[in-house]
Parts: C-alpha cells; structure tokens; sequence
C-alpha cells in the first residue's frame, strides 16, 4: 500500500499548538483583555490551516494536561464556542477566567491626524482593567466606494497617551459609543482585504462591537492580496507634465548637497534594517543599486512614489495610494511647493488645497474624494520628513530643490 502523502496543514497546526503551549506557561500572568486578544491571534492562525483549524487547535490543546494547556483554552474560549470548559480546563482555570467577556466600553473618540483618522474605544472589565481598541479607517477610493478599516490595534490605554500631548498634531473628539461602534462595523463589513492586525485582532473587536450594537459583521479571515497591475505608462502624457512642471517652476535652486548626502544615508540605512520607507527603494526603477551616487539614490526612492516602477515590494497602503494620485495631483502640489516657499504646509489636506489652487492644473479634487487623495499624499510622502525634505514647519529649501527632480525622474521618458 502507497503511503499516504503528507498534510501540510498538519504540520503547520502542531507547530502552533506547540509554540501556543510554550506562550501559554506565561499565559496565566496576563489579564482578561490580553488573554482575550492572544486567543484571538491563536485563532487566526489557526485558521491559517485551514476552515476547520480551530477545532484541531481545540482538540491538540485538549489532549494535553496541566495549567497551560487550560489558559489556551480558556482564552480560545473568549472568541469561539468550541471548547469544552469542564473537567481539568475548569481545575485549571486562570484567575482572569472569570473577566472573560465582561468588557464594556466606557468612552469612544475619533483621533485625527495626518494621514489617519481612527476610531478609539476605551473598555473597563469586571476586574477594572481598562483598555482599548483602536480601529483606523481608510477614506473611500477615489470616485465612490465606502471606508474601509485599516490597522486595528488593541492594548492598554498607553495607545491613546500621544494624543494628549499638545504638539502631537493630533484632533481627538469625543462621540457616542453606539456611533463609534455602528461607523466601525460597517467600515468592517465592507473590507475585502484585511490587515493583519485586524484578522488578529477581529475576533475581540467583533465580540467587543456585538456588546454595544446590534448589527456586527463576521470576524474578519486573512485573504491573499492581489497585487494589481501597473496602469500603462503614456509617454505623451510624462513629457507634456514634465514641460509644464519646468515651465512653473523655473530654475529651481540646486540641492545641498549636504542634505542630499544626509538623505542617501537615510535611504541606505532604511535598506540595512528594513525600514518601510526602503520599500520605494526596491519599487524604484532597476531598482537602485545603493552603491549608485547620493542624488541617484534619493531622486529614485522619490520619484517611485511617483511612479513606481513595481508595486510588488510596496506595502498595501502604498500600493493603493500610488496607484490613487494622477500626475496633476502631483505637479499642482509640487509647484505650489516650490512657489510658496521654505515652510508652506505640507499637510495632506494642505496639499489637496495646492493642486485646487493650482493654475497650471485644470482639473480639481471634487469633495467626496478629497479625504481619499489627501489619504493618499500622507501614505506617499511619509518619506519626507525623515529624507529632510519637510520638517515641522512645512517644506524646506531641500524639499523645494529636490521635489521637482524626482517628478522628472518619475516622468522622464
């Protein structure tokens, strides 16, 4: 008789279930909402194995003895019904067994900041331990559409401490916990594409959610991402934008080249410890080679956000902001950079502002998509400030030499 081939899906459970075990040992130390957001994640990849992967998690958890075991399945308890809480998983319950499930929000806020704007809900359970869930919400694509969630963060209230702090350039207003809760689920019915924060974190949110409303989606399931085509580059198109880019701003000041050197170490040292901003990097044609000249350097991570040349090594949040901006969006924000001077706003929303103002630039950003382009400028220039480009007051004279370089570069044909 042939033997039978291997199940991977197998292998990859007692994996978890294993390393679930040896986690579970400190298990009992956590409190009721960490216990709950750990049984989460434990789900989740669970999942991962396949529909039924809880339930093999269950039952290999249930085949072991001892305290450890039992925290795992008392926290997997908190986001599925499938575990069996009697015999020694009831001998062995952790002094936050009790807490489970008790949690009741106290407070929601709606944090705005520069690119996000986030929903934060504070929750107390039956031991008094606070904590809260932080929800971001992505604006509506361009030409329609609804929001969607972004990262969905949960821990202590710590989270919200930045908030608080006056030059944070944080926006937080109070609402209705119902409110908050009903624009969350539906901003999460709608997510074909979850993060994985939020595929960790979806089982607690959704719990938390169905204790305040009553219309609450299914937890969110880890999906592959489809990685869309590049739009077809129209050379026209680059050569007529990068006339009329010229043609504004003139003969722009040459780069320090100090701060040029300054950025390229930024850039090399992003590449060295992965930093997300050398994702432009390998988006960037060829891509780079960092041994290349320090402009080379810098003028190809700026110009990917541009237009990159692969959207593979981007991030999902980049992907679709780089695919969300057209060319006027760019060249109208860009020109009233450089026009405006050393300091003038480079705010996402400020931004969107520049290209409505912009003569050169016919076409204006309508407002049902002005949260979704401004979203997108706050993804594309994260590089900005650590790259020298913008600092707290705005622009700065490298930013205003710099940019229009990396848009040619970007357009060059």
């Amino acid at each position: 008789m042939n033997d039978l081939p291997d199940d991977p899906s197998a292998d990859l459970l007692s994996t978890i279930a294993a390393d679930a075990l040896a986690q579970a040992e400190q298990l009992t130390e956590l409190d009721g909402p960490r216990a709950e957001a750990w049984g989460s994640d434990l789900a989740s990849l669970a999942l991962e194995t396949g529909d039924d992967g809880i339930t093999r998690l269950v039952d290999a958890l249930a085949a072991s003895d001892g305290p450890a075991a039992a925290a795992a399945l008392w926290a997997l308890s908190s986001v599925t019904d499938e575990v069996d809480l009697s015999g020694e998983v009831l001998e062995f319950a952790p002094a936050w067994a009790s807490s489970l499930g008790t949690s009741r929000c106290v407070g929601a806020l709606i944090v705005s900041e520069r690119r996000w704007e986030s929903v934060a809900l504070r929750f107390v359970d039956s031991t008094d331990v606070e904590h809260v869930i932080v929800v971001d919400l992505v604006p509506p694509a361009v030409g329609g559409g609804a929001e969607t969630v972004g990262e969905v963060h949960l821990g202590s209230t710590e989270l919200l401490d930045a908030a608080s702090e006056e030059d944070a350039g944080i926006v937080v207003t109070e609402v209705a916990p119902p409110a908050a809760a009903t624009r969350i689920a539906q901003a999460l019915a709608v997510t074909a594409e979850p993060r994985w924060s939020a595929v960790a974190n979806g089982r607690v949110l959704v719990a938390r959610l169905g204790s305040m409303i009553d219309d609450v989606p299914s937890a969110p399931v880890a999906v592959d991402s489809v990685i869309p085509e590049l739009p077809q580059r129209d050379p026209e198109g680059d050569a007529y934008a990068t006339e009329v880019l010229w043609r504004a701003v003139g003969d722009v000041v040459e780069p320090d080249n100090g701060s040029m050197a300054a950025a390229a170490v930024a850039l090399r040292h992003a590449a060295d410890i992965d930093d997300p901003i050398a994702q432009w990097l390998a988006a960037s044609v060829g891509p780079v080679d960092l041994d290349e000249s320090d402009a080379d350097v810098v003028l190809a991570a700026l110009a990917a956000t541009v237009a990159p040349a692969s959207l593979e090594p981007l991030a999902e949040d980049a992907r679709s902001a780089a695919l969300d901006l057209e060319w006027a969006d760019w060249l109208g924000a860009v020109i009233q950079l450089v026009r405006g001077g050393t300091g003038t706003s480079v705010d996402p929303d400020a931004l969107v502002d520049h290209i409505n103002r912009n003569p050169e630039v016919t076409s204006t950003i309508p407002k049902k998509d002005r949260a979704r382009v401004a979203w997108a400028f706050g993804v594309l220039t994260d590089t900005w400030e650590p790259l020298g480009i913008a600092d707290g007051d705005g622009v700065t004279e490298f930013g205003r030499a710099v940019l229009p370089r990396a848009l040619a570069r970007a357009w060059q044909v």
